[in-house]
C-alpha cells in the first residue's frame, strides 16, 4: 500500500521508556515502534477528527536528519542514509523547495512552470524515496512557504513590496511574499500534495512567518492590509492547510523559531503556538543552545550547556501545548557554531529532549555534515528522573512572572560565509502562571534596546507588562537558516 502523507510525526517511545507509562509494543527501535499507555492503545487515544489512516504512526519517535535537494540528488545521499541504517535514525528531512523558492524536483504543479521554479537537483526522486523506504527511512519534505524570491520575482504582485518602489528584500538580500495571498497559500499546499502522491511520509512548512529583519519600516504588503494581526494571518494559513490537506490524508506539522515557545505574544512575525497547535500534529522549534544570548538561565555562553537550554526550552513548550493536538518535536543543532558540539554535546541534546518527553527530535546542519560517531549504535534513553527537573518545576512554581533582557553578539558560520547577529536573551514566566491569579497587579516593564533573537520593534508581552525593543534587531533561524 502507497504511504499517505504524514505531517510533523514523532513520538518519546523506547524501549525502557515505560518509566514514563509508555513502552514499544514491538522490538524494532525504528519502524514502525507503536506506543500504549495504561490501558488503551496509542490509535484509540488519537482524536476521531483526524481521520483514519496511518494513525498508528502518531506514536511512533521519529528521529531524523536534515537534507538539501542538492545533497539528496548525488551520491552522498545513499551514504547518510546507509548511515542511518547503523543508527537509531530512522527519518530524513528533504527539501523539496527551500529559501530560495527553487523546487529541487521534478514537479507537475503548474505554478512551477509558470514562474520557472524549478531547478534541476534530485534527479531521481521516486528512486531516493523507494530507497528510504526499504530501509524504513521516515521521508519529510520540507516547503519553505513565505520566503520565496522565485515567487516574488515572477509575480512582483505577490511579493513584499518597498515603500521607496520595488521588491523589498531581508538583510540577506532575499525577497518574500505576501503571507496573506491565497494564490501563496494554493502553490504551496499544491507542492504538500504533490509530495504526499510521490510517497513523502510528511510535509513540514517552514519560513511560516512575516518578515523580521531588514529596513523594516520600508515594508508595503500587497494584500495584507494590517486589520487583523499578524498572527491571525498566520493562523488562518494553518487552518486552510488543515482543510485542504485532510482529504490527502495527512498530519501536519510546523517549524518555529525556537523563542515562540517561551514568548506569549507573536513576536510580531505572526508565530504563537496557540494558534498553530490546533491545526498542525507537530510544531518544532528551532531551539540550537547556540542561538541563546549570554544571560539566557544566567548562563554567561548558553551555548556551552546543550543539555540545559534543550530540556528547559522543550519543557516549557510542552507545558504550553498540554491539551492541543500539536506534539512538540524540536529542532537540535549538529554544526560547531557557540561550542565544539562534538560527540558528547550531541549527545547531551538527545538526552534532554527525551528527558523532557519532547516527540522526537530532527538534528540540523546546513551542510549536512554530520557527527556520526554521535549517532552510531544505540542513542540514550530517557532518564527515569531528569537531572535538571526538581530544580526546574521549584523555579517554575515558585517565581513570579517576570522578563530579564540581556545583549550579546554571535558570530556564525556557514559555507564560508559569516552573518553577524546581535542576539538577545530571555528569562521568561513560569509556564504555569502565564496568567496572573485573580486580583494579581501587574507593572510595565521598562524599554529595551538592542538584540537579536527577537524581531526589530518587536512588543514581548508577560503578566508583568510589555517589553519594547526600540532598535532593531534580528532573527537568526539556525546555520544560516
Amino acid at each position: 500500500m502507497k504511504k499517505g502523507i504524514l505531517l510533523g510525526i514523532a513520538a518519546t517511545g523506547v524501549a525502557t521508556a515505560a518509566c514514563f507509562g509508555f513502552y514499544l509494543t514491538n522490538d524494532n527501535p525504528l519502524w514502525p515502534a507503536k506506543l500504549t499507555q495504561e490501558g488503551y492503545s496509542s490509535a484509540q487515544s488519537v482524536s476521531k477528527n483526524y481521520g483514519p489512516a496511518k494513525r498508528e504512526l502518531l506514536n511512533t519517535e521519529f528521529r531524523g536528519i536534515y537534507i538539501t535537494s542538492w545533497t539528496a540528488g548525488i551520491s552522498r545521499f545513499y551514504k547518510l542514509v546507509e548511515m542511518m541504517t547503523k543508527s537509531e535514525l530512522n527519518a530524513v528531512v528533504i527539501d523539496i523547495k527551500d529559501s530560495t523558492g527553487k523546487v529541487g524536483y521534478d514537479s507537475k504543479v503548474p505554478m512551477v512552470a509558470q514562474i520557472g521554479s524549478h531547478e534541476k537537483r534530485i534527479r531521481d526522486l521516486d528512486k531516493i524515496l523507494s530507497y528510504c523506504r526499504e530501509r524504513k527511512i521516515y521521508t519529510i519534505a520540507r516547503i519553505a512557504v513565505f520566503q520565496d524570491p522565485q515567487l516574488a520575482g515572477a509575480k512582483p504582485e505577490l511579493a513584499v513590496n518597498s515603500r521607496g518602489g520595488g521588491t523589498w528584500k531581508d538583510r540577506k538580500g532575499l525577497a518574500w511574499v505576501d503571507p496573506a495571498s491565497r494564490v501563496v497559500w494554493d502553490y504551496n499546499i499544491a507542492l504538500a500534495k504533490e509530495a504526499a502522491a510521490r510517497g513523502f511520509d510528511e510535509v513540514q512548512f517552514d519560513y511560516v512567518r512575516f518578515p523580521s529583519d531588514g529596513e523594516m519600516k520600508l515594508i508595503a504588503y500587497p494584500v495584507y492590509k494590517g486589520d487583523v494581526p499578524k498572527h491571525e494571518i498566520i493562523r488562518r494559513f494553518f487552518q486552510y492547510v488543515d482543510k485542504e490537506l485532510k482529504p490527502v490524508n495527512v498530519l501536519v506539522s510546523a517549524d518555529v523559531f525556537g523563542l515562540i515557545v517561551m514568548a506569549e505574544d507573536d513576536m510580531q512575525i505572526g508565530q504563537r503556538l496557540e494558534d498553530i497547535a490546533p491545526y498542525v500534529d507537530y510544531i518544532c522549534p528551532m531551539i540550537y543552545p547556540s542561538h541563546f544570548p549570554s544571560g539566557h538561565l544566567g548562563l554567561a555562553k548558553p551555548g556551552e550547556h546543550p543539555y540545559r537550554i534543550i530540556y528547559d526550552s522543550c519543557v516549557r513548550g510542552l507545558k504550553r501545548l498540554e491539551g492541543q493536538r500539536a506534539k512538540l518535536r524540536p529542532w537540535l543543532q549538529d554544526f560547531k557554531i557557540g561550542g565544539a558540539y562534538d560527540k558528547k554535546m550531541i549527545v547531551d541534546q538527545i538526552q534532554a529532549a527525551r528527558d523532557a518527553k519532547s516527540f522526537g527530535f530532527t538534528m540540523w546542519n546546513a551542510r549536512n555534515v554530520y557527527t556520526e560517531g554521535a549517532y552510531l549504535g544505540k542513542l540514550p534513553l530517557p532518564n527515569p528522573h531528569p537531572p535538571l527537573y526538581d530544580e526546574l518545576m521549584a523555579e517554575l512554581n515558585r517565581k513570579q512572572p517576570q522578563l530579564v533582557v540581556s545583549s550579546a553578539r554571535n558570530l556564525a558560520r556557514h559555507s564560508h560565509k559569516r552573518t553577524a547577529a546581535v542576539a538577545r536573551g530571555l528569562k521568561i514566566p513560569p509556564v504555569n502562571s502565564l496568567v496572573p491569579a485573580a486580583g494579581a497587579t501587574t507593572q510595565p516593564a521598562p524599554p529595551v534596546t538592542g538584540g537579536a533573537g527577537l524581531p526589530q520593534g518587536m512588543t514581548l508581552t508577560t503578566p508583568q507588562g510589555a517589553v519594547k525593543l526600540e532598535k532593531p534587531a534580528a532573527l537568526v533561524e539556525g546555520q544560516a537558516r
